[in-house]
């Protein structure tokens, strides 16, 4: 079970992925959605999303967070802004 904050961080996340990524809005996401894979987010999409997750999570973001697997999945992703935010 998710404590409350990692609930608020996957909350914050999916919502942000919803309203700034069409190709991601009508679908389910859960852990294994790929934000990668079929060019749902690009190269600038993704600094726009690290740029929020820096932040609305109050985490610095250093260039060697920008590594692809941070940003795979939803569900990396999230695990991603936790170990920053811990």
């Amino acid at each position: 079970m998710l404590s409350p904050t990692n609930q608020n961080v996957r909350a914050d996340i999916t919502d942000y992925l919803r309203q700034r990524f069409p190709a991601l809005s009508s679908h389910a996401l859960n852990d294994d959605t790929p934000l990668l894979a079929g060019g749902a987010i690009d190269s600038l999409g993704i600094l726009d999303l690290m740029a929020f997750v820096g932040e609305r999570l109050g985490i610095e973001i250093q260039d060697e967070d920008f590594e692809p697997e941070n940003f795979e999945t939803l569900g990396h992703l999230v695990a991603f802004a936790e170990r920053k935010k811990a």
